[in-house]
């Protein structure tokens, strides 16, 4: 069987016919690689399924009515006559992506063309400060036809839970919305934008004088995670932020109206985005707080040229969950995210990150950032079955890393299919799915189950307001950089890199 499963693994598409001892597939219609019946309500999926265990291997999943995982090994059976089976000998099933991190009501603002300037901390573009330019543009839409949009270009790239913010009923979990759970027995997560109440801009060094009400100890604590911005930036006040809510014994002044004391926000329900500013002892104390990292490489790259230390996160064993950020200045989906993290990893890191570790970061990274481990991230008996097939790669963690929406066989949520190949939706005789095509390859969408538009409704009226497209072939338009500060200095000599003061004001 070891053998077997070698065999398969490394060849994929030559061998997708053949079935593995103890693993029959039934003549049933044919989709390019797979063999597909209709039934139900279980279902029975075998292909090469991705956990992190030593290496991956042939084997089955079988999905309960309920839309959790029943079983996974060869063994597996299903409990009820005449389930939907799905036999994708060479394809690669990975638990569904985990977006910690999205702005998805900014999913009508399209990147703009790099000129070259680089920031040091986040209000220097948010409000123009320092002799910076300000992003005026960057304003919110909540329009629920734009939100949707945004999760649909998700979606497609293999997200099944997000928290961005925002949400569309229907689509991906939304794990900060208790509307938007969909069967995850958890409570929503908390999304903290401005934790220090400094949303007016308000940059500090040496004291906490920021707004009179910032997050306190308690908020983390009674959170079922506590996602906060902090650290965003490359300068001293960006690092003032990590010291104010990490001790109270840095500022115990407080000022007048309230706040201006520094606390201690680092326990275990803590989630820190993007914390570009924090340096190795600043990490240590996330390692030994147990907090979790989101990492943006992305954005982070585009706006200050810099980025998370995520080799020194790793040594010392923090979780780390990979993040799109927002459109304006990160991914448009978690495919280019990935397609960003391969360049730095290949640039900069000197390809010291693996396959398998940027796969992790996005299931079980994800999970653990929002502390929906316990049902989502993995493939487990007892979980939600929130699970994507891959067409084929010769390594199965790079055929999801490398992947394009095109490469998305199939999404399923809860057990339902929600996106895949028009072959395999259509050989499952699925209701109400409506075709598209994405990079060359034709595919279905099958959302009108529990939201109010239809693919085509939003395709027409986003088309009228010339949003950015839900797939792209290659590089989207104008796709922030994923560089380093040095690879835009030599790329754009003139550009304006650091202009005005370093954003260390007092």
């Amino acid at each position: 069987m070891r053998i077997a499963i070698l065999v398969v693994s490394l060849l994929g598409p030559a061998l997708l016919g053949l079935a593995l001892p103890g693993l029959a597939v039934p003549a049933a219609a044919q989709a390019p690689g797979c063999t597909v019946t209709p039934g139900g309500p279980e279902t029975v999926i075998d292909a090469i399924v991705l956990t992190d265990g030593p290496a991956p291997g042939y084997g089955r999943v079988v999905v309960g009515a309920d839309g959790r995982i029943a079983c996974v090994g060869a063994a597996c059976r299903a409990a009820g006559p005449s389930p939907r089976r799905i036999a994708c000998p060479g394809y690669v099933l990975s638990p569904g992506l985990i977006n910690p991190h999205d702005h998805i009501d900014f999913t009508g603002i399209a990147p703009l063309p790099d000129r070259g300037e680089r920031f040091v901390h986040r209000h220097e573009w948010r409000k123009g400060l320092d002799g910076h330019t300000e992003l005026k543009d960057a304003v919110p839409d909540h329009d629920p036809e734009l939100i949707a949009w945004g999760e649909l270009r998700m979606l497609l790239s293999g997200v099944t839970a997000m928290v961005g913010e925002d949400m569309a009923p229907g689509l991906v979990r939304n794990l900060d919305f208790a509307t938007g759970l969909d069967g995850v027995p958890m409570r929503p997560v908390t999304y903290q934008i401005f934790p220090l109440d400094d949303a007016p801009g308000i940059m500090r060094t040496r004291d906490c004088d920021y707004g009179h009400h910032p997050s306190g100890p308690d908020d983390v604590a009674a959170s079922q995670a506590f996602l906060a911005h902090v650290a965003e930036g490359t300068g001293d006040a960006a690092r003032n932020e990590f010291r104010c809510l990490s001790t109270g014994l840095y500022d115990t002044t407080p000022q007048p109206g309230g706040g201006g004391t520094s606390q201690d926000l680092m326990q275990p329900h803590m989630t820190i985005l993007h914390g570009v500013g924090l340096r190795p002892d600043d990490l240590a104390v996330l390692r030994r707080r147990g907090v979790r990292l989101v990492w943006s490489p992305r954005s982070n790259l585009a706006l200050y040229g810099r980025t998370l230390d995520v080799l020194a996160a790793r040594r010392l064993g923090i979780p780390v969950a990979l993040g799109t950020d927002w459109l304006p200045s990160g991914s448009m989906n978690m495919s280019r995210e990935f397609a960003c993290a391969l360049r730095y990893d290949d640039q900069s890191l000197h390809g010291a990150l693996d396959m398998r570790d940027l796969w992790r970061m996005a299931t079980m990274g994800g999970a653990l950032a929002t502390h929906a481990d316990a049902w989502l991230g993995s493939i487990a008996p007892g979980k939600l079955a929130d699970l994507v097939l891959f067409h084929p790669g010769a390594d199965p963690f790079a055929a999801v890393v490398r992947a394009t929406p095109a490469g998305v066989a199939l999404v399923l949520r809860g057990g339902h299919v929600l996106y895949g190949d028009a072959a395999l939706t259509a050989g499952l005789a699925l209701p109400d799915c409506e075709p598209l095509t994405v990079g060359g390859v034709a595919k279905a969408l099958c959302i009108r189950r529990d939201q109010p538009f239809s693919y085509a409704m939003l395709r027409a009226d986003m088309g009228r307001r010339h949003v950015y497209p839900l797939a792209t072939d290659g590089p989207p338009p104008n796709e922030p950089p994923c560089e380093t500060l040095a690879e835009t200095s030599a790329r754009l000599p003139d550009a304006p890199l650091t202009a005005g003061r370093s954003g260390s004001r007092p």
